[in-house]
């Protein structure tokens, strides 16, 4: 060459060339192309559900070019499927190290660290938590007046360090020569911040929404046994955190006093294992957001003295199930614009309105849920709304068990519905169907068909008086069915009670 510098001896005469470094790069290249190739074909077979395949694939294209991230991805997604949750967050945190190494912040990983955590509490795991602890503190007997927990001078900081010596530096001419590295106030604090927090085991706060101000993604919030409060305002749970009472539900108390929801859900979060006893003109909870929005409430128990305890409304998709819901003053449960979502094991009882309202296009389906003691209807589907029953109980409310009005849809299997005033009522265009279901009248009409509704009810049987049009009674008239005649005399209610015309749309049926 002419520097005299030539690789290993060998030099190119016409083109300038380097063998050995073509060779290495061309070396370089096919790695890279079988690196994708087997991505390409993991993607593939995970389409196909061949978890163990696809895996074997993206282990193979991470050995062929490690500092690549998406193989990690991809093995996330096969130990995902597989019922590794906390394998596949460890792929998932490597291929995060790597992006970032690169300096790409675009969060590819974070939708599937979501949807990870969402499969994972499904299935009784937190692995999709896998961040740092974050303990709530009782605010004891002040809790009433709304204040914080008592501070603890041995884990609070009287003054926090790391923003004393920022104001010492800012002070000093020690800051001039890091504002020459091109560093900023903001940024050096935040690392300071950052790297004591990853000192401490756990970080102690004294009310529940210092600790969601505080948390990230992934962090898990344990909010320790007593009586603790917001404040009088809404938490907004906008990160997927998972929060949870300490000890047994009767253990850990959130007493809120105000016109707002206790928590406004937006993310897919957990709530577990606590009692909420809200006194205000709102609902206890809200969780609302698009069909993204999957959040998993359980093991709570909710009273509020002036609304419902959890209304569900834009998109949101939420798992609620092994849940008590007593004593609200409007409908325990509200599915509302275009709500979604799996309800299972609730018991909803004491209410003053229903026991759930699904209304406007709201989706909702229940499984081996308790209505009970309501004293209006039991369930409640109006609008162009709809809902599934399955193994459910429907007893003791002061309206029908079931209300079917509008052009609102309800399907119950294996559903009983009895000593109810009322069983199952349908009006104008709406539709009902009945599979196996045991359905009794009580003090009024077993089946009322009104209007242009379609009822179709098969294995079933109806203890009462049946009132329907000619065209119902074409859906309710089955050999597969047994009817029962009533043993006293039935009638339709007095208009009193839950039974009284409101001509509030917004706030009752029609």
């Amino acid at each position: 060459s002419a520097g005299g510098n030539a690789v290993h001896g060998v030099s190119g005469d016409g083109d300038g060339g380097d063998i050995d470094g073509n060779e290495r790069e061309m070396a370089k290249r096919l790695r890279r192309e079988a690196s994708v190739l087997h991505s390409n074909r993991s993607r593939a077979r995970i389409e196909q559900r061949r978890w163990l395949e696809a895996s074997s694939d993206a282990l193979k294209a991470a050995e062929l070019q490690p500092k690549w991230a998406k193989p990690y991805y991809r093995m996330a997604q096969c130990k995902c499927g597989l019922g590794d949750y906390r394998g596949a967050m460890s792929c998932c945190r490597r291929g995060e190290a790597l992006l970032e190494q690169l300096g790409d912040k675009s969060g590819e990983f974070g939708p599937l660290m979501e949807q990870i955590a969402l499969q994972g509490v499904a299935h009784g795991s937190l692995a999709g938590f896998d961040g740092r602890l974050l303990l709530v503190r009782s605010a004891g007997e002040e809790a009433w007046l709304g204040r914080s927990a008592p501070e603890n001078p041995l884990i609070d900081e009287a003054a926090d360090e790391t923003s004393l010596r920022a104001d010492q530096m800012l002070s000093s001419s020690e800051w001039d020569s890091m504002a020459c590295d091109g560093d900023s106030a903001a940024a050096w604090l935040a690392r300071e911040r950052a790297e004591r927090d990853k000192q401490k085991p756990c970080l102690s706060f004294r009310s529940i929404r210092e600790a969601l101000e505080a948390a990230k993604d992934g962090d898990r919030v344990l909010i320790l046994r007593g009586i603790h409060n917001t404040g009088g305002s809404s938490v907004f749970v906008d990160k997927r955190v998972a929060i949870r009472g300490e000890g047994t539900m009767e253990e850990t108390t959130i007493d809120h006093r105000g016109n707002c929801p206790v928590f406004r859900i937006t993310r897919n979060a957990v709530l577990q294992n606590l009692d909420i006893d809200m006194t205000g003109f709102r609902e206890s909870v809200l969780v609302h957001g698009g069909p993204l929005v999957c959040p998993v409430i359980e093991n709570c128990r909710f009273k509020c003295s002036g609304d419902g305890a959890i209304d569900v409304a834009g998109k949101a998709n939420p798992i609620i199930r092994k849940c008590s819901i007593t004593a609200c003053k409007k409908a325990g449960l509200k599915l509302f614009e275009d709500a979604r979502g799996q309800y299972i094991d609730l018991k909803i009882s004491g209410c003053e309105q229903q026991g759930v309202k699904v209304m406007e296009n709201a989706h909702g389906k229940f499984h081996r849920c308790y209505f009970t003691g309501n004293k209006e209807e039991g369930v409640v589907v109006m609008d162009h709304a709809f809902a599934s029953l399955r193994e459910c109980r429907v007893d003791g409310n002061g309206g029908p068990g079931i209300d079917v009005s509008g052009n609102g849809k309800l399907t119950a299997t294996e559903t009983e519905i009895k000593d109810n005033v009322g069983g199952v009522w349908l009006w104008e265009e709406s539709k009902a169907s009945l599979l196996r279901c045991l359905v009794e009248g009580g003090k009024s009409h077993v089946v009322l068909a009104d209007g242009d509704c379609l009822p179709r009810v098969e294995h079933s049987t109806l203890e009462g008086l049946v009132q329907a049009t000619d065209e119902a009674w074409e859906g309710i008239w089955s050999d597969t069915n047994r009817f029962i005649e009533p043993e006293k005399p039935v009638e339709l209610p007095a208009e009193n009670g839950p039974f009284k015309f409101e001509p509030i749309w917004y706030q009752r049926k029609q």
